[in-house]
Order: structure tokens, then C-alpha cells, then sequence
């Protein structure tokens, strides 16, 4: 491996570990207005949140997506410890430490199975009311990868499995007609981010996932007879075309069919994944790499305090109003837009190749790969304040991971054939 590239890995590590993370409540926070003891203060207070201020998601709060982080961070440890094995120690702890705070948004609320987006760092137990799948899709493959690692101990696989019964249990329960098809908000109404029916084809895999894995870990022939149940059709709206992608969608979508077809394998799977793959490798050539190649201005750009927000947007519902059904309005206040060009601009490819690197029975194009790696060493990561350090960090350890495969099954063919030739 390249020493710069190594470098920039383990710095990226130290990021992540010394100021996104808090170990008050083991979760990864969005982003930070200090690199100081202060870094956390702009998130909001407990009374705030639970008055669902500034809106019901924590959406522009800083603590909107701490279980996206999760998933990828557990997967970062586990990448972390194959490829450097000298840091097999820190990898396990700070993996362990990630489990607790999954389980905490799982638990904390008394709703078990209900996976929250984020716990306020200053009583560690207040969280905002609505979730949304991709949070949960990411908590999922978070357990599934620390399950099967050698991290995990005999008890924390118990606990995982109760954890991942908690999530089909609540699927099982609430996704009915009555609510229209949602897992039911902390508050007790349906939101349509938690939606699992009637969706977009790359949502519509998510619920027969979260069963097949009960079934998975579990055993439990019913929650095999779940996914029986729905995943015919699923498959049949998953392939319907799409016209226009974001980068979220992609990279979820591929982490979705890389864990389904881990679980039940079908040629469906990759069909519909290599479709995806080409898309989101488009975009990553002719966007979202050219944007970073590109980039002029600073790297140093931290995070405005919500509440010192001058951009201020009440957003309308998809019914038509401004009031939800559970009475709140949906206010948004938005970062600087250099802010939000600088952490788009990092986290987008992190996003794109990792879901290109998941992608079931997919290679990747050699000239990308040489182009990404490339690219990942030029920003100045030691001045960001986002969690866009994560999608980087993920994407390249996974293709660090991938290039360590693909050597090490070259150099075993190359034996084969010496072998073979010296009995010539």
C-alpha cells in the first residue's frame, strides 16, 4: 500500500475517534462548529428535542444520521483490522463502543425496535421522534457485519440477534394498511420516511431485509415466511426503471442487494445491481470526481450553530399543508452553501464508490479505481468538520480491502501454476 495513502487512512481514523465520536453516548454526531472541548454545544437541548424543535427528523441539527455513521464505521473497524492487524485492539474496542450507542437508539426510548436517528449528548436519552429506513438500513448492516466478525463476543451476538428480532417484530407489527404502511414514529403517527410498502424500487427491499436477517440469526422459520411473502413482489417493483438518482439512493440501494443476496442468493440481485453500479459509476466519472479534482476553495469551513442559522425554510408536507399530522411545523435551517458544497463534495464519492464496492459480483473498472484512490488524497481532512470523513474513510478501505483480495488471490494462482510446473 501506498505510505501517503496509509497515512491519510489513519489520520482520517483519528478524526473520526477523537472529535466526531462522543463517548457519552457512543454515537458519531454530523458535524462540528470546534475542534475543542466546545465541538457539541450547538447541538440542540433535551426540552428542544422533545418539543421536536426545529422539526420532528433533528433535520439541520447536527444529530440527524449518527446511525448512517454507525453501519459504516462498524464496517470500517472490521476493513481496518484485516488490512493493518497491529490495530486489531483499537478496531475491536472502538467497534464494541459503536454497538453500545446502536443499541442505545434501539432501546433508549422504550419502544424497542423503533431505530432512532441519534441520542442528545447531554442527558443520553432524549432523541428526535422520527426516524427514516435508511437509518435503519444502515443500523441492520451494522449488526450483520459485527455478528459475523471476530469482534463480537458469544454475549454481544445474543444481544445483536434480540436487537435485530426488536426491528422485524416492530416491521411486523405496524407496517399495516391502518398506518399506511409505515413503522410508526416515536410519537405514534406514520411518517412516509419510514415507509416500507408503496415505495421507490430502491426501498422496497428493506423490510423482507430486515426479516430475512431475523431469520438469519435467529433461526426462526416465521421470519423466513415473512420474506417469503414479500420478496416476489419486491423484486418485481425493485426493477422498475427510474430516470433521476441522488447518490443516497445508489449507495443504499447496493448495500441493500449486497446484504440480500449475503442472505438468498438470486441472479435478480445482481442483475438489478449491475444496472445500478453503471449508474452510480457515471456519476462518480463525469460529476462528483471532476467536482473534487476541481475544488478551489477552503477546506476549512465549520459548522454554523443551528440557532445562528439566517436561512430559515418551513417546509410543506406531501399532503399539502405546513402542520403534520402530529401538529408540528417542519422548519429546516440551513449551513452556509459553502459548507454544504465542501461536505457534498467529499461525502458524495465516499458515497458513490462505496456502493460500487458493495455491489453483489461486481468488479470495478481498474481506471476508476486508480482515478478514486488518487483523488482521496486531496483534501485537507485535518480541516473538515463533517462526518463526510466517514463515507471517505469507508469507501477506501473497501477498495484498499478489494486491491489486498484480488493481489493475494493473483499471487495464490500464481503458486498454483509453479507448483503444477515443477512436477513438469
Amino acid at each position: 500500500m501506498d505510505e501517503q495513502r496509509k497515512q491519510i487512512l489513519n489520520l482520517l481514523w483519528a478524526q473520526i475517534r477523537r472529535y466526531l465520536f462522543c463517548e457519552q453516548t457512543n454515537l458519531i454526531y454530523d458535524y462540528l462548529e470546534s475542534f475543542d472541548e466546545h465541538r457539541f454545544d450547538f447541538l440542540p437541548f433535551p426540552e428542544e428535542i422533545q418539543r421536536g424543535f426545529p422539526n420532528n427528523k433533528g433535520y439541520s441539527t447536527g444529530m440527524e444520521d449518527s446511525m448512517i455513521n454507525a453501519g459504516m464505521a462498524i464496517d470500517i473497524c472490521i476493513l481496518r483490522a484485516e488490512l493493518f492487524p497491529e490495530t486489531y485492539g483499537e478496531c475491536a474496542d472502538f467497534a464494541g463502543k459503536l454497538l453500545k450507542g446502536m443499541d442505545l437508539c434501539a432501546t433508549v426510548h422504550g419502544r424497542n425496535g423503533y431505530i432512532v436517528r441519534s441520542v442528545s449528548h447531554r442527558d443520553g436519552k432524549s432523541c428526535y421522534p422520527c426516524s427514516s429506513r435508511d437509518q435503519m438500513t444502515f443500523w441492520i448492516w451494522g449488526l450483520w457485519r459485527y455478528f459475523h466478525s471476530s469482534f463480537a463476543s458469544e454475549e454481544e451476538r445474543k444481544r445483536i440477534l434480540e436487537l435485530a428480532i426488536m426491528l422485524a417484530e416492530r416491521g411486523e407489527k405496524e407496517v399495516i394498511p391502518e398506518n399506511e404502511w409505515c413503522i410508526l414514529s416515536l410519537d405514534g403517527y406514520p411518517d412516509s420516511l419510514n415507509k416500507m410498502h408503496h415505495v421507490q424500487p430502491h426501498e422496497i427491499l428493506r423490510l423482507p431485509m430486515f426479516y430475512r436477517v431475523a431469520f438469519a440469526l435467529s433461526g426462526e422459520r416465521h421470519w423466513k415466511e415473512c420474506y417469503d411473502r414479500l420478496i416476489g413482489p419486491a423484486l418485481v417493483e425493485a426493477v422498475r426503471p427510474k430516470e433521476n438518482w441522488n447518490h443516497f439512493e445508489l449507495s443504499q440501494f447496493l448495500l441493500t442487494l449486497s446484504l440480500c443476496q449475503e442472505l438468498d442468493p438470486r441472479p435478480e440481485f445482481v442483475r438489478i445491481a449491475r444496472k445500478i453500479a453503471g449508474t452510480a459509476e457515471k456519476l462518480l466519472l463525469t460529476e462528483y470526481l471532476p467536482r473534487l479534482e476541481q475544488w478551489k476553495g477552503s477546506w476549512s469551513i465549520p459548522a454554523l450553530s443551528w440557532k445562528e442559522s439566517r436561512n430559515i425554510i418551513l417546509v410543506r408536507r406531501p399532503e399539502g399543508g405546513v402542520v403534520g399530522k402530529d401538529g408540528r411545523l417542519d422548519l429546516r435551517f440551513r449551513q452556509d452553501p459553502v459548507f454544504t458544497a465542501l461536505f457534498d463534495l467529499i461525502r458524495i464519492p465516499g458515497n458513490l464508490m462505496t456502493g460500487i464496492l458493495l455491489a453483489p459480483d461486481q468488479s470495478v473498472d481498474p481506471t476508476l479505481q486508480k482515478r478514486f484512490l488518487c483523488d482521496f488524497l486531496l483534501p485537507e481532512y485535518s480541516k473538515i468538520y463533517t462526518c463526510a470523513i466517514v463515507n471517505m474513510l469507508y469507501a477506501a478501505l473497501l477498495l484498499e480491502y478489494s486491491l489486498q483480495k484480488n493481489k493475494n488471490a493473483s499471487m495464490g494462482r500464481a503458486g498454483k501454476v509453479a507448483a503444477d510446473l515443477s512436477f513438469i
